[in-house]
């Protein structure tokens, strides 16, 4: 792959969209003033109603954001926004690239194992994603993300029992459009980015397409050799089409194509620095290598019945990734960590929504997921790295490979339906049922050592030739292990809905989410079996209020939660001086984690903004089922860690102004400050997740004609080392180091947007 032709590409289509505008093309501006946007009504998909909906309509704890307020906090992807709602964390594990590392209210996984299901679903134009690793998404193009705070199992399915984050690509335009961003950042990181839409037979047919270019030349410096760390870069185009015929029918059909060249994860030993600085050093620069490919399809065909609409969402997607990296994050290769990991799904879902004599609104539908997953590892590790007093590093004894993966084969079927039915024109009541089978079948073997040859840092797909089982050991030799297992689940949902004034609204809701069972395709306890481990249950009870007041000017919304868990499902790790690292998934305990939130906007005047959001999660242990500190019992140790993933306080506040400047143009000026507290993120409470204060700010510029902005911004301005993991680690050698999955520091940057 040749990234720098795409990079050329992209920039033809940049300065062919300032040409436009220079060349004094009439179109429609795009620019409005921050606090006008701020007005605006953002429409959410999130109750798959027949038309989108108000967000403060929706009897939901959700936040979401629009294409202009995307564009206002230069989000250049979902981590950008991880400190800015409140009880969640959107980050990535950095380690392995691409690997999302969501959590909300306490529910997340800690795993790049792609046979690991999430707590937090990832759906692209309704179509879900199966697999964590690879799933980040530039925001560049969007209509909008919608993050969905609580258990969504009746639409939405099993993994989403912490909530659900929906992005919804921008569709083609009926009009001709040109959008193209350009951003240099501290690093130096250059994103490039443009979009053209427009009709291809008025009425009939539109089309887009867009693409993104981002060279990373690397914000960390290693140590070990004085240079930056971490270069990279990536690229995605993304042509659409949508097409309508007559008044009740309209298809849109999305392509994306994108591929990463890239470092290993940015990673700090904290056996050799503090965790407060951003040193590192790296023996091995490792790489990552990824590809895919995705089709989405959505038609829509409005129906007399009910006055509703029909509509199927086809899905289908293909991932590929290539990595090394060197996890014991020292300038000595103890232990050096490979995976080569193939997915393609294809799922679809068919429903209706409609609404009957203005009193009952129904939604049911069906839906079929099916996913093949190949995950090999390789690990390299030396077999006496301990130096004696004298002893060269060329005398220490050649590296130990260890080798194996697994594959799974996986299918998911639903049928689920929802019902509101209006009480009085005020009260509604809320009701919904959905019913999920699934089958997995695995080969899985057990990492050990074994080939392929240590040198070849260019893992092959297939060395060990999976399904054979000519590994070493396979675990499907054993009689204990079962490597087919199904899986059912009802998730009812039963609430209220009370609209006590036209701008204000209270609702309440029960509701129950499942996280599906499953397998451990990275096997390495010689005593633990890699599955199946059950599902993971919860019980969410909230309470919610949404109101607005002062004609607008005003928006409050608040939500308190009690959640309990069953048979929660962790990855607990442990380091290992022999092969590196124990992962063991299993059933661990049970949970209660209750909270609250809150978060407004307020218009001081009608050019300045005040914003604000608080949240507090208690979570703990009522019963422990599994040896979390592995020190050889079940016991009160065991019961009084904390959960991870589970900061007790997040809160935020920020502030928008726009001033006119003379009689040219118009400025925005934007502040954020966001806290998360404390949590830690291994189970055994060894790794911890710091604390973050992070401070955001930017000033633009558009001139009146407003197709062109001029922006300055920062990032975590305060320089805050916050991290996306932080897991136990057995090297040096003799010391209880952690790997810590480093954030960036503080980025300043520049853009220039230019949109018709």
């Amino acid at each position: 792959m040749d990234i720098s032709v795409h990079r050329r590409r992209l920039g033809l289509a940049l300065a062919g969209s300032i040409f436009a505008y220079n060349a004094g093309i009439s179109l429609t501006p795009a620019h409005a003033q921050a606090t006008d946007a701020l007005r605006d009504s953002i429409v959410v998909t999130a109750t798959k109603k027949s038309e989108a909906e108000d967000v403060q309509d929706v009897p939901l704890a959700v936040t979401a954001y629009g294409e202009t307020q995307l564009d206002a906090y230069f989000v250049k992807d979902i981590s950008d926004i991880s400190f800015s709602q409140p009880n969640v964390t959107l980050e990535n594990i950095n380690s392995v690239g691409g690997a999302l590392n969501f959590s909300i209210r306490g529910l997340g996984s800690n795993s790049s194992i792609p046979s690991i299901d999430p707590a937090v679903g990832v759906f692209v134009d309704g179509v879900y994603l199966g697999i964590t690793t690879g799933a980040t998404f530039d925001t560049f193009d969007l209509e909008g993300i919608e993050i969905l705070r609580g258990p969504q199992g009746v639409l939405f399915g099993r993994n989403v029992t912490g909530g659900a984050v929906l992005i919804n690509t921008k569709r083609p335009s009926d009009e001709f459009e040109i959008k193209a961003k350009a951003q240099w950042e501290t690093g130096l990181n250059q994103i490039y980015q443009a979009a053209i839409s427009g009709p291809v037979i008025p009425g009939v047919l539109n089309a887009k397409i867009s693409g993104m270019f981002n060279d990373d030349q690397g914000w960390f410096t290693n140590l070990a050799t004085g240079e930056k760390f971490n270069p990279g870069q990536s690229f995605s185009i993304r042509p659409s089409i949508e097409l309508t015929l007559g008044d009740s029918f309209d298809l849109y059909v999305r392509y994306e194509h994108g591929e990463t060249e890239d470092g290993h994860g940015v990673g700090q030993n904290r056996a050799l620095y503090d965790r407060d600085t951003f040193d590192l050093e790296i023996g091995n620069p490792g790489f990552l290598n990824q590809e895919w490919d995705m089709v989405t399809a959505e038609a829509n065909l409005d129906v007399a019945f009910g006055d509703g609409t029909i509509t199927n969402i086809f899905g289908w997607r293909r991932f590929d990734s290539r990595s090394i990296f060197d996890p014991d994050s020292t300038a000595v290769d103890y232990f050096k960590f490979g995976e080569y990991t193939e997915q393609d799904q294809i799922s679809n879902e068919l429903r209706f929504a409609g609404t009957f004599a203005d009193v009952v609104e129904l939604t049911l539908g069906l839906y079929y997921f099916s996913q093949d997953v190949l995950y090999e590892e390789v690990r390299f590790l030396f077999q006496d790295p301990i130096l004696a007093p004298g002893q060269a590093m060329g005398t220490i004894p050649g590296p130990l490979s260890f080798y194996g993966g697994g594959i799974q084969d996986h299918q998911t079927y639903g049928v689920f339906g929802q019902v509101d039915v209006a009480l009085t024109p005020s009260l509604s009541l809320l009701l919904g049922l959905r019913y999920s089978y699934e089958e997995k079948s695995v080969d899985i073997a057990t990492i050990v050592p074994g080939p392929p040859s240590p040198n070849d840092f260019d893992i092959p797909p297939g060395a060990c030739n999976l399904p054979a089982g000519d590994c070493l050991f396979n675990v499907n030799a054993d009689p204990a292990f079962d490597p087919e297992e199904d899986f059912s689940a009802l998730s009812p949902k039963i609430g209220f809905q009370w609209n006590f004034h036209e701008d204000a609204q209270t609702y309440f809701h029960w509701s129950r989410g499942n996280r599906s069972g499953g397998y451990n395709l990275r096997n390495t306890s010689p005593v633990a079996l890699p599955g199946p481990f059950d599902q993971e249950t919860i019980d969410a009870f909230e309470l919610g209020l949404k109101a607005q007041t002062l004609s607008g000017r005003a928006t409050v919304n608040a939500a308190v939660y009690w959640n309990a868990v069953e048979d929660m499902q962790r990855e607990v790790i442990f380091p290992d001086p022999v092969s590196g690292l124990i992962q063991i998934i299993a059933n661990t305990a049970d949970a209660r984690i209750r909270g609250f939130e809150i978060d407004g906007q307020f218009f001081i005047t009608d050019n300045f903004v005040l914003t604000g959001f608080a949240g507090h999660t208690d979570a703990k242990y009522t019963e422990v089922l599994f040896d979390i500190t592995q020190d050889g019992s079940v016991d009160d140790v065991d019961l009084n860690l904390e959960l991870p993933r589970a900061p007790k306080w997040t809160y935020g506040v920020g502030a928008i102004m726009d001033l006119p400047v003379s009689d040219i143009g118009n400025a925005t000026a934007r502040m954020n400050f966001n806290h998360r507290d404390r949590s830690y993120y291994s189970d055994n409470n060894v790794g911890v997740l710091s604390p973050g204060d992070i401070l955001s700010a930017s000033i633009s510029f558009s001139p009146n004609n407003e197709n062109i902005r001029f922006s300055v911004y920062g990032k975590n301005l305060l320089n805050d080392v916050t991290e996306g993991s932080e897991n136990p680690l057995a090297f040096p050698p003799g010391q209880l180091g952690t790997y810590a999955g480093l954030n960036k520091g503080r980025v300043i940057g520049g853009e220039v947007l230019v949109s018709f």
